[in-house]
């Protein structure tokens, strides 16, 4: 009864063409096709698609630090995921975080499953953009998962500490400087010996995977402060090699 007035009142929308949908429905059947997700062979510690069936690792994370234990990603960051990821993050079309999580579980919640993270944690953002945009979209997606999945999500863990240009508009050495210093524990509410036991495998979740600079400085924040495995999910990545 309350899903059905709150559809009434609060219509979704297709995260491919933005027409209203049935109650219980996702994405309309003619965009349904555009939001393919990634196929095999895929980077271990990615999750982006590479073209041998060899090599575990794409080029980026083979000549890069890693400090997660391994990465999934979604989706291909194509034309269409990336006017959903805009719709969602800029012009709050929050439905569209519901789709991505569904998704998600769909075609990795075997493998979550079978890390048995302890939380989730979504890569946070400052209070000042979270204040200007109202929300966290990596959270909505993370909170959907975790309902799906039975998963508890840990909003207070990871901190972002301070406010960083955009990534999307910096380069590849830049985005690593970017996030020097933005990141940290929580100690006053989860003190090492806390989070030693009680956090020993979690699951990274962000929305836009590129080069890795976010997740590297999240999974290396958490891995210096006590947890031992960090799994990365990334909902749509980047190109590259």
């Amino acid at each position: 009864m309350r899903e059905g007035l709150t559809h009434l009142l609060y219509p979704r929308k297709c995260p491919g063409c933005g027409i209203v949908l049935p109650a219980g429905v996702l994405v309309c059947d003619e965009c349904k096709p555009d939001f393919q997700p990634i196929k095999e062979p895929t980077c271990f510690m990615c999750g982006r698609q590479i073209t041998s069936e060899t090599e575990e690792l794409c080029y980026t994370c083979s000549t890069s630090e890693r400090s997660n234990a391994f990465g999934i990603a979604i989706f291909p960051y194509d034309d269409t995921l990336r006017k959903a990821m805009s719709d969602l993050k800029f012009h709050g079309q929050t439905d569209n975080a519901d789709f991505f999580a569904a998704m998600a579980v769909t075609h990795a919640g075997a493998r979550i499953r079978n890390f048995a993270p302890c939380a989730l944690i979504p890569v946070p953002v400052h209070k000042t953009r979270f204040r200007n945009r109202g929300y966290n979209q990596t959270e909505l997606i993370c909170n959907k998962i975790g309902d799906l999945l039975g998963i508890p999500v840990i909003t207070d863990l990871l901190l972002r500490t301070r406010k960083t240009d955009f990534q999307k508009n910096l380069g590849r050495m830049n985005r690593g400087r970017n996030l020097e210093g933005a990141f940290a524990c929580n100690f006053k509410v989860y003190p090492r010996p806390v989070i030693e036991a009680d956090f020993s495998r979690v699951l990274v979740v962000d929305d836009i995977y590129t080069t890795g600079s976010t997740m590297e400085h999240c999974a290396s924040k958490l891995v210096e402060s006590g947890v031992r495995e960090v799994g990365l999910l990334s909902i749509a990545i980047g190109g590259g090699t």
